[in-house]
């Protein structure tokens, strides 16, 4: 049997958003897969069974070979067969549950094995870029079309989806985004608004046919997950994804930040979007989840293409900005790129004793959420919160608005972070907000 279809040839070049999004997950140690369920998988790398993290390193470290050079499944399997078998996860071995004593064979390390996690987390980065690209640009294109490969592999339900529309904010999207299983094929295309229009094209809604469902797997167990309902042939059919796969892995990584502030920003009642901001900026879990991404980013000193959210730009300070720059309205959603964050810890800096410690580039989320004071700088243009360093001196964090990233587009970005005396803002090129 021939060598089924590399996925890079199919996806054709590997977008970078892929690439920082299977490189910015952290690691999760599970022997059964529903110990780690659904949207943590898109935070976390994880592969069943792997309960050592060198060996983790070892497969991630070839995944991530495979998304930035192309590497084909032959040469994945290849490369990576004898590090597996040299270090004993291959074959099938005993597993004792630790709860119940109950002994089963499990399944390590295998070809058919390597197959799956080559495929399913390739395609998975790809469609968490894609969507994050299409997110970018529902404002012409509002319109999304579910798109399965029609043959003789398809699915009959995955067949059955393809062609259905719903706008990008129907909540259809947040369970059912492809892939929707192991080996799953399908993709969704964008459509704009006068194509829409043009091609009579009928968008449908998931109210109430979006469902709680229960899947039974076959030790007779369930699990939760969602299913909609829809007509085939004249008769009722539930499309549901494989256990498991009832999220969307872009939007439960860094497409989730952009959709909740669109949501946020068209709130009508002010103080309402406030309290909603704050109280995400505040997210113990999330500084946590950025802490770690920094400690990462400082320990391989690799810049890349990743960035990390720091928060949401507050209302407050987003009008403040807006009054000093010419009616430039923020993005709202401010992001570290890891340039960014090795430019603020270079050696310069370090020599010049303005640098931060690892542990005060961390809490950036948290001075961003409460800082003790923001300025416009007239001169870069810049929004700056400041927070009070343990050395008597402040911590200066300059945001830029609609500042283009490399590889990534426009957004909201710390453009450095460092020590500062605070005369400095004694100067006439800093407005204080809040000042008469």
């Amino acid at each position: 049997m021939p060598d089924p279809v590399d996925l890079s040839a199919v996806f054709g070049l590997p977008p970078e958003q892929a690439i920082e999004y299977f490189k910015a997950k952290g690691y999760a140690i599970t022997w059964d897969w529903r110990e780690l369920w659904q949207e943590a998988h898109a935070n976390a790398f994880t592969v069943a069974k792997v309960m050592n993290t060198d060996i983790l390193n070892d497969i991630r470290g070839a995944l991530d070979d495979a998304l930035n050079d192309g590497t084909t499944l032959r040469d994945f399997q290849k490369s990576l067969t004898p590090v597996l078998q040299a270090k004993g996860w291959w074959g099938k071995t005993e597993h004792v549950n630790t709860l119940t004593g109950e002994v089963s064979t499990a399944q390590l390390g295998s070809p058919r094995r390597l197959k799956t996690i080559y495929q399913t987390n390739l395609q998975t980065a790809y469609m968490a870029g894609r969507y994050k690209r299409m997110m970018e640009n529902v404002g012409t294109h509002p319109y999304w079309q579910y798109v399965a490969v029609m043959d003789g592999r398809t699915r009959p339900t995955h067949r059955a989806m393809n062609g259905r529309v719903f706008r990008y904010d129907d909540p259809a999207w947040g369970a059912l985004y492809p892939p929707n299983g192991f080996n799953c094929r399908c993709r969704v295309s964008a459509i704009s608004e006068f194509e829409a229009q043009r091609d009579d094209i009928h968008v449908e809604s998931s109210d109430e046919r979006l469902i709680d469902h229960n899947i039974t797997l076959k030790d007779g167990s369930t699990v939760p997950g969602k299913a909609l309902r829809i007509k085939v042939d004249g008769q009722d059919k539930l499309f549901a994804p494989d256990a498991g796969w009832s999220y969307n892995p872009g939007r439960a990584a860094f497409g989730t930040d952009i959709e909740v502030m669109r949501k946020i920003s068209a709130v009508k009642d002010r103080a309402v979007r406030v309290q909603a901001v704050q109280a995400i900026n505040n997210s113990e879990l999330r500084h946590q989840v950025f802490a770690s991404w920094v400690s990462t980013a400082l320990t391989k000193r690799a810049p890349g293409h990743e960035a990390q959210v720091v928060g949401f730009v507050s209302e407050e300070i987003a009008d403040f900005a807006k009054g000093h720059n010419g009616g430039v309205d923020a993005a709202r959603v401010l992001a570290l790129p890891e340039k960014r964050l090795l430019h603020a810890d270079s050696f310069k800096h370090k020599d010049g004793n303005i640098a931060l410690t690892p542990t005060e580039y961390q809490s950036l989320p948290a001075i961003v959420a409460k800082p003790n004071a923001v300025y416009w700088d007239t001169q870069e243009r810049d929004i700056v919160y400041t927070y009070p360093a343990e050395d008597g001196r402040v911590i200066y964090v300059p945001a830029r608005l609609d500042f283009s990233v490399k590889k990534l587009g426009k957004m909201d970005v710390l453009v450095n972070a460092y020590k500062v005396e605070a005369k400095r803002f004694n100067s006439d090129r800093y407005i204080k907000m809040g000042a008469p």
